[in-house]
């Protein structure tokens, strides 16, 4: 597979600036940022859930736990807190499917990518789908008229399911799902992207239907249906 050359991976350097309240523009920060770590719940098992894992999914978008751990997670167990909000990482051992909840910040999404990196979670399984869940408004097309009325649809790179048709440009992935797919890229390693453009973010019933079929397509176990309560969110149509 070659390289599509998208996505876009931040990557945090020492070269960089950041600006606290009373702090004078021209002073330097005496200490440095404290580096950012998994909340690993047991060494041994994350270590042993890699060494099986056969699959990994990323999911990533601003609101996504809700749904991802409604639907996702059936039978699975927790292996460690991603330090960004409210994500996770999870193995299922009946299939040997980690998958990584990612609640999206770009501020973070470099040293995020460097973990699951370095922990071997993006280079061990075989298989790795990212999916991101972006606003339909990001979404650019000269025949944007052809998906105005749907509420959720999708594209992807280097995907192979027949019916969700290829990403085109200007459009563009950025956060964790474009920094693991790069990096697999470059490394030779497979990888398949999925984007779903949606009317909400936070998913609901209807526009999580779409997300739920193509996860069934990739052979991930999930929930036939997603079952939103609005009380427990407030971004609903955002």
């Amino acid at each position: 597979m070659t390289c599509p050359g998208f996505g876009e991976l931040n990557i945090p350097t020492l070269s960089s600036r950041a600006f606290w309240d009373d702090c004078d523009e021209d002073e330097i920060p005496s200490t440095e940022p404290e580096k950012l770590q998994l909340y690993i719940e047991s060494r041994e098992e994350l270590d042993k859930a890699i060494s099986k894992a056969n699959l990994l999914l990323v999911i990533e978008g601003p609101h996504v736990s809700t749904f991802a751990e409604s639907v996702l997670l059936k039978d699975s167990k927790k292996l460690a807190g991603i330090p960004c909000k409210k994500s996770s990482l999870h193995f299922i051992a009946s299939n040997g499917t980690l998958i990584a909840i990612v609640e999206e910040d770009l501020s973070k999404s470099g040293e995020i990518t460097e973990l699951l990196i370095s922990e071997k979670i993006a280079s061990a399984p075989k298989d790795v789908f990212t999916l991101s869940i972006k606003p339909k408004v990001d979404y650019k097309s000269e025949n944007i008229a052809a998906v105005q009325e749907e509420i959720t649809f999708l594209r992807s790179l280097g995907g192979k399911v027949n019916y969700v048709e290829p990403l085109e440009a200007p459009n563009f992935i950025c956060g964790v799902t474009a920094g693991i797919a790069t990096w697999r890229c470059n490394e030779g390693l497979d990888v398949q992207v999925f984007l779903a453009y949606t009317d909400n973010v936070a998913l609901d019933y209807l526009a999580a239907k779409p997300v739920i079929k193509l996860l069934r397509d990739l052979n991930i176990n999930c929930a036939n249906s997603y079952h939103f309560n609005k009380a427990n969110d407030s971004h609903l149509y955002m």
